[in-house]
């Protein structure tokens, strides 16, 4: 299981997803922002989803992040900045693939 974590100024969140086939140690480091895009996410306090393209065919993410005393931020922004609010990449759990 590999948790995203996003900030934008003091507002923080998180998304978790499971990823399968070799992703231990430095693999892991490999995940970039495209492999959100379609993943099921496992956990996603955050609300984080896609929005429909704008007409110059740009597409765009949602997001809901919080600081410390309760304030959300809304977030709107083109995938092309995703990126830009990745603070860290963790695996958060390793569950080794039963062999048959």
């Amino acid at each position: 299981t590999i948790k995203v974590s996003f900030q934008r100024w003091d507002y923080k969140g998180f998304v978790t997803f499971r990823r399968g086939g070799n992703c231990k140690g430095l693999d892991v480091l490999a995940l970039d922002e495209d492999d959100l895009y379609d993943q099921t996410l496992t956990d996603n306090p955050i609300g984080f989803g896609l929005l429909p393209e704008d007409d110059e065919g740009n597409e765009w993410f949602k997001m809901t992040l919080m600081n410390d005393n309760g304030d959300e931020l809304s977030v709107e922004d083109t995938w092309s900045y995703l990126s830009d609010y990745i603070v860290s990449f963790e695996i958060i759990e390793f569950v080794a693939d039963k062999e048959e």
